[in-house]
């Protein structure tokens, strides 16, 4: 059933399935996995289902999206030169200037469109080069450059910074940035270069190099220093992406309806779900995943998410909405959206636990200590006190507050509850006043009705 289910998907996403950008060759796929790549690319298929093919040779993980695995191998690869399609700047200084955003690690395509969660992370590269002017010297007097007998340039800055921006708030700066979405975003790569370089140039000056009689018979000429002019390159470079900020719902809970000879589930989930037990199975996908690839030649890997819905079970009954199995023993529950994963182990007991708990005290006064002893004392059961709520094993202690009076206490479905009196302390010392004045005036009436008759 699951693989009759496996190829049917399949099937289904490669009718469905849009041109990657893949271009069909094999230079982006692994060496284990070439000269399977070069055999696809030998068939008769399509374009679009060689290209589907191919996306997944590296990829395993069909039905779970695999951030990790995705971000070991963008991060792998060394960019010295542009992806095809990206800007080349040159300037007057500036030579080979570019800058790519090249990927957004956690994302998933979808539809078209790439969704990111609440935290993920930008990779950019960039590289430029200088190309300073060599230096001009004349060979001789009246030789010039541009009016001048010599020119010298001095480099006297050459830095760079790549910031990252969410619709135009400052995330940070360099290859890999964090950045914080809270909407749909447009994410923005902003590669400034600066290039300072000051150029001095000198002219011919002609002066008298001798005199005979007072009057000069001779003229000579020094190449001297004129004046210094500061020039700049500051380009500014950029690439963006537009994303959708996706917020997740992810839940997935069982819950046991009876138990006899087999026990009866329910099973409420939101998304991917794999319920497992010893010997047992049920699982739901609601996508299937592959790689599309970008920035050629370097075929960085994005996550593709496509419709699946498809479930598949072993060893489990299907009665309705609800689910019957024989073992129950080693139950887990691995549940995941596009970016999230919920990872637990359940219990399938519908037995009762008769449960009771008891205080060191029956009466307390406002802010003193309330210990509350459990039994079974090797189970974690539900206290409610006060507003608050615990899960505790074997004992709890509270702050007594004189508006409750009751401590609750749960487990499955056994419940059990305890009493006691709490008092205000000023109350409370104003009550023992007049209770111990009136013992008094009672002890001194019972003494002057004994002894009255003798005086």
């Amino acid at each position: 059933m699951g693989k009759s289910l496996l190829l049917g998907g399949f099937v289904l996403l490669i009718v469905m399935q849009a041109p990657l950008l893949l271009a069909l060759d094999c230079n982006g796929v692994s060496q284990p996995n070439y000269n399977t790549c070069m055999g696809i690319l030998n068939t008769n298929l399509t374009d679009v289902e060689k290209s589907l093919l191919i996306s997944n040779l590296d990829y395993s993980s069909k039905f779970y999206p695999d951030h990790s695995f995705i971000y070991q191998r963008n991060t792998l690869i060394s960019t010295p030169n542009p992806p095809n399609g990206v800007y080349v700047y040159n300037g007057q200084y500036v030579r080979n200037a570019w800058v790519s955003l090249l990927a957004v690690m956690p994302s998933i395509i979808y539809n078209n469109a790439l969704y990111v969660p609440n935290k993920t992370t930008t990779l950019s590269f960039y590289n430029y080069q200088t190309l300073i002017p060599s230096n001009y010297y004349s060979s001789g007097y009246p030789s010039t450059s541009s009016g001048d007998c010599k020119r010298i340039y001095t480099l006297t800055q050459n830095t760079f910074e790549n910031k990252v921006y969410v619709n135009n708030n400052y995330q940070g700066s360099g290859k890999s940035v964090s950045c914080s979405i809270n909407q749909d975003s447009e994410i923005k790569s902003v590669y400034s270069i600066f290039v300072n370089v000051n150029i001095d140039h000198y002219s011919w000056y002609r002066y008298c190099c001798k005199r005979s009689y007072g009057r000069c018979t001779k003229y000579c000429n020094d190449c001297n220093f004129n004046y210094q002019q500061q020039t700049q390159d500051n380009p500014v470079l950029s690439d963006s992406l537009n994303v959708k900020y996706t917020k997740s719902n992810l839940f997935a809970d069982i819950k046991s309806i009876n138990s006899y000879d087999s026990t009866k589930f329910g099973l409420n989930y939101s998304n991917s779900i794999e319920l497992t037990f010893q010997n047992s199975k049920f699982s739901f996908y609601q996508y299937v995943y592959s790689i599309n690839y970008s920035k050629y030649p370097y075929q960085f890997y994005t996550l593709k998410a496509d419709d699946y819905k498809q479930e598949s079970s072993t060893n489990i009954l299907k009665d309705g909405s609800n689910f019957i199995i024989k073992n129950t023993n080693n139950c887990t529950i691995k549940a995941f959206d596009w970016f999230y994963t919920i990872q637990k182990s359940c219990i399938l007991d519908n037995s009762s636990t008769s449960i009771s708990i008891s205080t060191d005290k029956l009466s307390y006064l406002e802010g003193d200590d309330i210990l509350v002893s459990i039994i079974p004392s090797n189970i974690v059961i539900s206290l409610s006190y006060n507003n608050q709520t615990i899960n505790a094993l074997g004992s709890y202690t509270f702050k007594a507050n004189v508006s409750d009076n009751k401590i609750s206490a749960s487990y499955k479905a056994s419940r059990a509850d305890k009493i006691i009196f709490v008092s205000d302390g000023s109350k409370f010392a104003l009550a023992l006043k007049l209770i111990l004045l009136f013992v008094l005036i009672y002890l001194i009436y019972k003494i002057l009705q004994k002894y009255w008759r003798y005086l």
